[in-house]
Parts: structure tokens; sequence; C-alpha cells
């Protein structure tokens, strides 16, 4: 991967100090080399379930890894399904369902579910649209509207994919029941079986769906800003449980965020801090608009005048920065 170079700090007088500015680091552009890594591996494992003989084992492994990743490095993981890149929607099926897990695998910290129950749920994620794996991509990347076809296909989703699970030689109930509901409601509007009262691991993997789609890029639009997809999510009334856990594990300002500066600076949000408000960014434009030469990590406290007004107006910046060179400084 191409190294940053260090940031110059000398000429700006709102430039942070030199205490403030992190040295480079390898070890976080490492991690997500490793989520890069994983997203490969699960890919022929999603889309040939069928004919890959030691499936168990490998959504094992990968969920194993999703958990470990997730603990090492939350912030790594968050990074990677905010942060826009080009693949996403050419690797939508793959990416959301290792991103889903990830954000199942957050949940599971927070309500302290334990390893057993945790795996249940990232294996649960990872595996979701098992029966659709396929046409998920091809939704991904469709601009006209869906067919009669696609429509049953995506309806009927929950429970192929439980029966191709099952068929895979699955055993663990939780695992089995949380893709079978996981696009059931508590006020009984979701589908395929129109059920009242989900099983807590597939209400939580319902929410983890749900926000990742809408923070997803997909042909003829891009993802919501995190903001208002966590706004959408507690417009729904049988999200707010887990959709607040995800918002509160996140931040207003997630990872991987494109955010504006009071100074008209525009920047990239690499590291949550205690503040759910003010997390560690990294900047990419000057006052007037224009791209730094150098990459500056900067915290975004009022105390330093830097505190983040709002989603940046050009969400392209970070298109044309390899991660690597942000990751350097987070």
């Amino acid at each position: 991967m191409q190294a940053a170079t260090m940031p110059s700090v000398a000429s700006d007088p709102l430039l942070p100090s030199q205490q403030e500015v992190q040295p480079p680091s390898t070890a976080a552009c490492h991690r997500w080399a490793l989520w890069q890594e994983l997203a490969d591996e699960l890919a022929p494992v999603l889309q040939d379930p069928l004919g890959c003989s030691g499936f168990l084992h490998d959504i094992r492994v990968a969920a194993s890894q999703v958990m470990q990743l997730t603990r090492q490095d939350p912030d790594i993981g968050i990074f990677h399904m905010v942060h826009a890149t080009d693949d996403k929607v050419h690797r939508y099926s793959v990416l959301h369902a290792m991103h889903v897990a990830m954000l199942m695998a957050l949940v599971g910290l927070r309500k302290d579910w334990g390893d057993a129950r945790t795996l249940s749920g990232v294996q649960a994620a990872l595996t979701m649209n098992l029966s659709i794996t396929e046409l998920q991509t091809e939704l991904a990347l469709q601009t006209s509207p869906l067919t009669d076809a696609q429509q049953a296909a995506i309806h009927a989703h929950p429970l192929a994919s439980w029966q191709m699970l099952r068929q895979l030689g699955v055993t663990d109930e939780d695992w089995l029941i949380a893709v079978a509901q996981h696009h059931e409601q508590a006020d009984g509007s979701g589908y395929p079986q129109g059920l009242n009262q989900p099983h807590q691991l597939a209400d939580a993997l319902r929410t983890c769906d749900v926000f990742g789609a809408k923070i997803s890029p997909r042909a003829g639009r891009t993802g919501l800003l995190t903001p208002r997809a966590a706004a959408e999510i507690f417009r729904q009334r049988s999200a707010g449980y887990f959709g607040a856990t995800i918002i509160r594990e996140l931040g207003l300002y997630p990872p991987g965020c494109l955010v504006a500066l009071y100074t008209g600076e525009q920047a990239v949000v690499v590291r949550r801090s205690v503040d759910p408000s003010a997390p560690d960014v990294v900047l990419l434009s000057d006052r007037q608009g224009a791209p730094l030469a150098e990459l500056v990590r900067c915290r975004t406290t009022r105390a330093c005048g830097r505190q983040i007004v709002g989603a940046a107006p050009r969400q392209d910046w970070a298109r044309h920065l390899p991660p690597s060179e942000i990751l350097m400084l987070a």
C-alpha cells in the first residue's frame, strides 16, 4: 500500500499542534486490507454455497474474523462500511453481507450477548440473502423497476435462504430463525410470514440490514448520508430498540463520513471520540475548498475552532484518495 507523507503543520494557525497530529500508522491500513481480503474470500462462498464443499467451516471462519476485526478496531470496520469506494455497487451483495455482519458484531458487544450468541447473529448476517446473492448485485446495478419475478424472489428469500442453510447442514436454531425472520416486523407488516413477534436476533438483523442498505450506493443514486439514514431508522416504529443501539455505537459522524467544518474545510472522519459530535478527522481541503497537498489529522472540538457543521457539500472527495492514504493518519 502507498504510504502518505507526514503533513506539514507550520503554516496555518488553525492547524492542530504537533501533539494533536498522529504519526503515520500502518496498523489501520493493515486492518483495512484484512477487511478487503475477507470480502474476496467470502465472494465465492456466498455466490455458490451449494458448490462449496467447506461452506459451514468457511462461514464460521469468516464470522469469527468479523468479530475479531470488529473488536480489535471497530473504527476501521465502520470506515470500511461508510467510506465511498468505486467497487461498492459491483460487489454489493458480498460487501453488504459483511458490513451487516460487522454491525451485528457491534450490537452483540453493546448488548453483552456473549460469543456464542454474537457468532449466531454474525453468521446469520453473512447468509441472510444466500438465495439471492447474484440478484442483489444485479438490482444494485439496475435502474429500471423490479420485474414480477424479481419481486417474488425478494419476497421469498428469507425462507429460501433458511432452507438452503438447512440443506447445507446448519443446525444452529438462532442462526436459522434470524435468517428466516429478518424481514418480519413487530407490527405484523413484515414478510414473508407477517409475524408480529420476531426473534430478537432477527429484529437486530433487520435493523442492521436496513441501515447498511440505506447508506450503500446503488446505480443512479449515492448512499444516504449516515445521519439521514439514522433518522429514517428512527422513523420506523419497530426499529427503535436496535436502531438506537446502532446510532449510539456509530456516533453522529461515524468513521468514513465526509463532513464540513465551521472553518469551511472539508474532512473525512477517521476515529470516534467520547463526544459523538466531535470525532477526529483527516482534512481534505483548505478553508477555500481547495484540495490539500498533504493530508492532516485533527480534532473537531469547539475549543479548537473546527467543530463539524454537517455533511460535506462535496461527497466525491474521498473517491479520489486511496483509503490507505487516509488511514495512514487514522
